[in-house]
């Protein structure tokens, strides 16, 4: 009769062990479907390093190397840069050489410069293609950070599943953006919080970039290795448009 008693009073424990974890998935399961849009970023802020963490910076500098793709897979053109930026008294550049030829393209006092081989370039196509990729640089390495801005209105999208895991997707629109304004959709493993993607709708094409691995060499998460895909109007990928590298993560803080 004692063991009956021990082994019924051991099936009544794992089934209340058994219910406490249902009901325990259920209850973080609630929680994560009732998440607005701007705590599903927080979390992801605090994951990529936290925002008291980033606005302590002073100075952050790293290498990046781009590799751009024709649609044959054939290589356009290569990359090795050093981007630096500093934000509380604006300044920046971003250096590389190409086809032998140094480039350097500099921001201070709300002014771009591009220099070639130590000449400054005066073209305004060549000071425009400079600004754009300088402030595309600038914008790319501030998230997700920046998206806790006062200027940015955050959208929490239908959830999404890609190989069997589930994503948040977050779709971001900027005051005073203009009407054909590219458009940043964030996607976010629900497991880690971290940005496993990023879905962006141009004028002429939508873009997937994938995140494939993190740099976590300092005390922040930033991207290490990403790959660009363009995609076709059913949202599927038709080729590799882009490879970056980051690397040797620099940071001075205040």
């Amino acid at each position: 009769m004692k063991m009956v008693r021990r082994i019924k009073l051991f099936i009544t424990e794992v089934y209340s062990f058994g219910f406490f974890v249902l009901l325990t998935v259920v209850f973080y399961s609630c929680i994560n479907e009732n998440l607005t849009a701007k705590q599903i970023i927080e979390q992801t802020v605090d994951v990529h390093g936290g925002l008291d963490n980033w606005k302590n910076i002073k100075q952050l500098s790293f290498d990046k190397k781009v590799t751009l793709f024709f649609e044959n897979g054939q290589i356009e053109r290569e990359a090795d840069q050093f981007q630096l930026f500093q934000w509380q008294e604006p300044f920046g550049k971003i250096e590389w050489e190409e086809n032998g030829v140094s480039h350097m393209i500099i921001y201070e006092g709300k002014t771009i410069q591009k220099i070639e081989n130590d000449t400054i370039v005066n073209s305004q196509s060549a000071i425009d293609n400079a600004k754009k990729a300088f402030f595309a640089s600038e914008f790319v390495i501030k998230q997700p950070f920046d998206l806790l801005n006062n200027n940015v209105f955050l959208t929490r999208e239908k959830d999404t599943v890609i190989d069997t895991k589930d994503y948040y997707v977050i779709s971001v629109f900027y005051k005073d953006e203009a009407p054909d304004a590219d458009r940043w959709h964030y996607v976010i493993d629900k497991e880690s919080s971290e940005i496993f993607a990023n879905k962006v709708v141009l004028k002429d094409h939508t873009s997937w970039v994938e995140n494939l691995n993190f740099d976590t060499e300092t005390n922040f998460k930033f991207n290490a290795h990403r790959k660009s895909y363009r995609l076709n109007t059913a949202g599927e990928k038709t080729y590799l448009r882009a490879e970056y590298f980051y690397q040797d993560f620099s940071i001075i803080k205040n």
